[in-house]
């Protein structure tokens, strides 16, 4: 056993990183900075300017594996302050489209607050929106295509030798304030004070802005929160025991433990075990969708040679529970108006104590438009994007924002999907009741619309890989014409059973792929040809193969839904007659084209 000392002091140690000193001291003037890795060593060992000053900076390419408007990128580092109010070194990129903004005012600028990366690091944003491997990149995508400039944050701790301090909320929103402020120092980038400012972060992100749209007023005053967009925020860590402990964010759990330890070196959380030395490299060394698999249902108690869990921690170290008491939301009200919403089926932040930082900003007099959507963490962050660049662009349009504020009393009852307990096992994402739009092209040329109504609804198992999906298709009524003269066909497509198939993300979690093979029987109930009504009945004489296989990016989903096509061959048709030869030879066999196009649901009503 080795002697006694904390995770992050640890980590420390793991992590290896060889730290060339460089004799420069921060200067007043930003300048280039270095090229490879040698950037993310900073110039001196304390910052020597304030908060929010520019060090230096480099020219970037994005890639988020998706198309993108025309922009010019930097890479940044800039002075923030830390948890303690020490003032540290933070990298960044700030993205600003290349046309000229034609909406009202000046162009306005989006500061995001990133979800969970990892700690390793190459897990750095600004590493992986150049690498291709970020996938959380939906509210960069959306504002870059409105037009509006975006300053991402690192967050304390990606520099050369460090260590972040995940989940340290304080340090996250002034990191958040600061890169607005850099942002306006970079040489070509035209943004300036002037410039509307809006924040907006998912999950890790979401608490992010939460602080920063809390601090702003007295930490960053240049830095005038025009919106805030926060989606599945942690905003109570001591909430969080269950939820990161043998469980599947277990992973989460020891991220956090070594990211707050980072940002007070005071805790101690215990002497590692050989299985904590483990995992403690594995949190160094990987990004947040491997780590999630790695460390999934891992029993913290096995980490350390007091073997307490991390609510038993809460207990016999107070210094440990007040450091998760000073990242708890709502200890004043925001600065802005905020479009706030949660999946209900969260398995790695509970969606109870977010409901509760809506009530409490509310109480703050915040004007807070709280949603719920029927959904789990990962999916939640794209299903929320689509409403929330809509809030945003009726914000810079000058609407007034609304307010869910008094719909519910504190306390209220959750609808009955809501998750309150940790999720263990495999991981298991699911879609509930998206609706499908799209159309069948018959090899004759023949379009049919599928029908209002249509849904499709899956659970995946990301870790075993299996995918099961249902459609709900209700009766077929469409009418076309030939020539002048209206057809009319009724009838029905009915699966056989769910479709089954796999489903997959790729490592960095940067590519979803799934695949699965369903079958239907597709019935012709009548035709009516004019005034002529020919009641028929005929189906296909076997089931018709339905295949769905989609491979793209995650980002894809950032405008909120996802498309297929396929071709598929019907078999031909019975029990019609002298029509079932005509039925067969316009329609049955290979050339007839699906394409689909699936939606989430709105927020539930509650």
């Amino acid at each position: 056993m080795r002697g006694c000392r904390g995770i992050a002091r640890a980590a420390l140690a793991l992590s290896a990183l060889l730290v060339l000193a460089m004799a420069a001291t921060a200067s007043a003037t930003p300048v280039e900075g270095p090229a490879g890795s040698a950037f993310y060593t900073p110039p001196a060992k304390t910052p020597a300017g304030s908060a929010g000053e520019l060090i230096w900076y480099r020219q970037a390419t994005v890639n988020l594996q998706v198309s993108l408007p025309s922009n010019k990128a930097w890479t940044v580092l800039y002075q923030s302050t830390g948890q303690r109010g020490e003032p540290d070194f933070v990298t960044g990129t700030v993205i600003v489209p290349t046309s000229k903004w034609t909406g009202k005012g000046s162009r306005p600028v989006v500061t995001v607050g990133i979800g969970t990366q990892g700690i390793a690091p190459q897990c750095a944003p600004s590493k992986q929106v150049v690498a291709g491997t970020e996938y959380d990149g939906a509210a960069i995508i959306d504002s870059l295509k409105a037009g509006y400039a975006v300053d991402l944050t690192d967050y304390q701790g990606y520099t050369n030798g460090a260590i972040p301090t995940y989940t340290a909320g304080k340090a996250e929103g002034q990191a958040v304030l600061d890169i607005v402020r850099a942002g306006r120092q970079l040489p070509g980038s035209g943004l300036s004070e002037s410039d509307p400012t809006y924040a907006w972060g998912y999950s890790q992100g979401g608490q992010a802005v939460g602080w920063a749209g809390e601090l702003q007023s007295s930490y960053a005053s240049n830095v005038k929160l025009s919106g805030i967009v926060a989606g599945g925020v942690p905003a109570n860590l001591l909430e969080f025991g269950p939820f990161s402990g043998e469980s599947v964010g277990s992973g989460f759990g020891i991220l956090s433990a070594i990211g707050l330890e980072s940002a007070y070196p005071e805790l101690k959380l215990g002497t590692l075990t050989a299985a904590g030395e483990k995992a403690v490299g594995a949190a160094l060394s990987q990004c947040a969708v491997q780590l999630i698999e790695t460390l999934r249902d891992a029993n913290f108690r096995e980490f350390t040679s007091n073997h307490e869990s991390l609510e038993e921690l809460e207990k016999t170290e107070p210094n440990f529970k007040k450091a998760l008491e000073e990242q708890s939301l709502a200890n004043k009200a925001v600065s802005a108006p905020v479009y706030h919403f949660h999946g209900l089926e969260d398995e790695f932040v509970p969606v109870a104590q977010d409901v509760k930082l809506h009530y409490d900003w509310c109480e703050n007099g915040a004007p807070d438009d709280f949603q719920l959507y029927s959904g789990d963490h990962l999916f939640t962050d794209p299903l929320g994007a689509s409403a929330a660049i809509k809030w945003l662009e009726e914000r810079v349009a000058g609407k007034t924002a609304p307010s869910t504020c008094g719909q519910h009393k504190a306390g209220a009852t959750l609808p009955s999907n809501a998750r309150l307990t940790p999720e263990t096992g495999d991981l298991i994402i699911k879609l509930v009741d998206w609706s499908l739009k799209g159309k069948v092209t018959e090899k004759s040329g023949i379009a049919e619309e599928l029908p209002s109504g249509s849904t499709l609804s899956a659970e995946a198992d990301a870790t075993t890989g299996r995918l099961v999906s249902e459609l709900g298709i209700p009766p077929i009524n469409q009418t076309f014409y030939v020539g002048l003269i209206p057809v009319t066909v009724s009838g029905a497509l009915t699966p056989t059973g769910p479709a089954t198939g796999t489903f997959a993300f790729s490592e960095s979690g940067n590519e979803v792929s799934e695949s699965a093979e369903g079958k239907a029987n597709e019935l012709v109930k009548g035709v009516k040809i004019g005034l002529l009504n020919l009641p028929i009945g005929c189906k296909t004489v076997e089931p018709i193969d339905l295949p769905l296989s989609i491979k793209e990016p995650t980002n894809e989903l950032a405008v909120g839904n996802f498309a297929f096509k396929a071709e598929v061959t019907v078999p031909p048709f019975g029990e019609c007659g002298l029509l079932g030869p005509i039925l067969s030879a316009t329609t049955s066999g290979p050339g007839n084209t699906v394409e689909i196009t699936a939606s989430p649901p709105a927020p539930i009503n509650w």
